[in-house]
């Protein structure tokens, strides 16, 4: 939150909703990412730092701030409680994305040896490009990315709305009546 020159609260801008969403997306990613592999729970911050952001705007698209009396139901205490009834939905898409990044790490890992012609029980290299691993990299890291966009998005709404709650203008309970 900004404060002004007589030390009193403002209203937050772009740049300062943006920030805030960033930071609380990827704080809120890494918090639920804690038990993941460090490249899986930084792939999981870097999602829950663009989901943050991108949730920090969604209010004012819905509600463009044309004016100080600007904020309806979009900034409201009902919105906020909305969004954290979402928690199971989230947790539901957040096991989904992972289970996608398992399945191409796996792909990965089976791409990578083969059983031998003459002896099945050994295993060799694959005969694989470079191309196929890298893509199968990206596809598990993008997963792992998407699963923690997923909580940095709700984060981010709820940064926007506890900095307008601490204007002087607040946040109505469901819309400014």
């Amino acid at each position: 939150m900004l404060l002004s020159c007589d030390w009193g609260l403002s209203m937050a801008n772009r740049r300062t909703h943006r920030r805030a969403g960033r930071i609380s997306g990827a704080v809120y990613a890494a918090h639920r990412a804690k038990d993941q592999g460090v490249l899986q729970c930084a792939a999981e911050v870097a999602g829950g730092a663009f989901g943050g952001e991108v949730g920090a705007l969604v209010a004012d698209v819905l509600e463009p701030g044309i004016s100080s009396w600007h904020r309806g139901p979009a900034h409201s205490c009902t919105a906020g409680v909305a969004v954290l009834s979402l928690g199971d939905l989230l947790g539901q898409a957040e096991t989904y994305c992972r289970r996608q990044a398992e399945r191409k790490a796996e792909e990965r890992r089976t791409l990578q040896m083969v059983p031998d012609v003459m002896e099945p029980n050994l295993f060799v290299p694959a005969p694989n490009s470079t191309l196929a691993q890298l893509w199968l990299i990206t596809c598990e890291f993008l997963w792992q990315a998407l699963a923690g966009f997923a909580n940095g998005l709700a984060a981010g709404y709820l940064s926007h709305l506890v900095l307008d709650a601490g204007t002087p203008r607040s946040i109505p309970l469901l819309t400014h009546g």
